[in-house]
């Protein structure tokens, strides 16, 4: 296997043995298949990377994460639509979105702004979901072919929005070349991904399961232009996903200047050691200090009679409890808002999945944040959890109790 960017030899930072696939769930207890993974960097680029690759019809054809199910999540679209009306985004305005999801991106934007919305994503399963008939959305995956399909019958768009994709896809450069390929002249590709800053020193290795293929730094993205006849003109960082960055890409032909604090952002990955062997290497040692720390953390608590739950089937939060051995034993079930998910049990974990209605109904003392990027939206819903003397266990950067 070789660097998905540049091509070059991988260098092995862990290996995590296997673990069930995070977005499969399942309406009984059952033997499952387990699948191989293992973080690793590019000798040449630095680009972080797994190196497994697995069929993705099996990993994204039956998609059970919705955007619209939090309302973080729908903060942070308002926000990127006063971002686009700032970039002169209006009704003339032609959009298409990569991975749509849900569609709800798309749909806001419409009520909005009546402008022409296109969406393109794989789960068959979501294609219905928030459907109206202003929005066109296609089933399939973005890439080099499908993009020119798109550009000969809706022609050519003014901006091209990438939300939380990049770090699925097997070649990113195929994501890049389909921009290319669909956009205007002086059109924006719109790309929000983990920062790879924010996973290094926070120690948030829970980011890495089988879906994420690619951890992206602002290095990363330019290496990405650089390949593909694009550059990058300006970035934002946002409160997404414990910290990710906003990029703005545009054709190299475009007039579109560039922003100085690119340079100055870059300086910061490289004084952090994102460009250094032995800063990518020294991962491997933060990671299974705290996979230790956090499985006695729990385990001191079961011995004391507590009753522990957790909050969150996400697919970080399922990599993290494979990761540091804590199962059905240890936590007694799990809650999510996804009506998808309910009443099902999580991978490898073998947890039961729950309404989170059903919380205050029940005698709780910590609820584990396994979606504790979206802790904040939490602790504020389980309000009645709280006045019950229920407490919260954030695991990163280090496992802690917050009342």
């Amino acid at each position: 296997m070789r660097c998905r960017i540049c091509k070059s030899k991988l260098k092995n930072i862990i290996n995590f043995g296997k673990i069930g696939l995070v977005g499969n769930f399942y309406k009984k207890k059952k033997i499952e298949q387990k699948f191989k993974i293992s973080l690793n960097f590019c000798s040449l680029c630095k680009h972080v990377q797994i190196k497994e690759k697995l069929n993705p019809d099996a990993l994204f054809k039956n998609y059970l994460w919705e955007t619209g199910v939090s309302k973080s999540n729908i903060t942070l679209i308002k926000q990127l639509i006063k971002t686009l009306k700032k970039l002169k985004i209006s009704k003339k305005s032609k959009i298409f979105e990569i991975a749509c999801n849900d569609g709800i991106f798309l749909n806001i934007l419409q009520k909005k702004l009546n402008c022409f919305t296109l969406g393109m994503d794989p789960a068959r399963n979501l294609a219905n979901k928030n459907k109206t008939k202003n929005v066109t959305r296609i089933v399939n995956y973005f890439n080099k072919k499908t993009s020119k399909k798109v550009s000969s019958k809706f022609g050519k768009f003014d901006f091209v929005i990438a939300r939380n994709v990049l770090a699925h896809v097997k070649n990113p450069n195929e994501i890049f070349n389909g921009a290319f390929n669909i956009l205007k002249e002086n059109g924006i590709f719109i790309l929000e991904f983990p920062s790879l800053l924010n996973i290094i020193k926070n120690n948030q290795y829970d980011n890495v399961f089988h879906e994420h293929i690619g951890f992206h730094s602002l290095k990363s993205i330019i290496d990405l232009c650089n390949l593909n006849h694009m550059r990058m003109i300006n970035f934002d960082k946002i409160d997404s996903q414990g910290g990710s960055l906003r990029c703005y890409v545009v054709k190299k032909s475009s007039n579109m200047k560039v922003n100085n604090k690119i340079k100055n952002f870059i300086k910061i990955e490289k004084n952090n050691g994102l460009y250094s062997n032995k800063k990518l290497m020294s991962f491997k040692k933060n990671i299974n200090a705290h996979r230790v720390k956090i499985n006695s953390f729990i385990k001191n608590l079961k011995k004391k009679n507590k009753k522990i739950s957790a909050y969150g089937a996400s697919g970080k939060g399922l990599a993290l409890l494979q990761y540091c051995k804590i199962n059905n034993k240890l936590i007694d079930d799990i809650y999510d808002k996804s009506k998808l998910k309910q009443n099902k049990y999580t991978a490898g974990s073998q947890i039961f999945i729950k309404n989170p209605f059903k919380i205050k109904k029940q005698r709780i003392d910590y609820l584990l944040l396994l979606s504790w990027n979206l802790k904040k939206e939490i602790i504020k819903q389980e309000k009645k959890f709280r006045t019950n003397g229920g407490k919260f266990i954030i695991p990163f950067p280090s496992p802690k109790v917050v009342k």
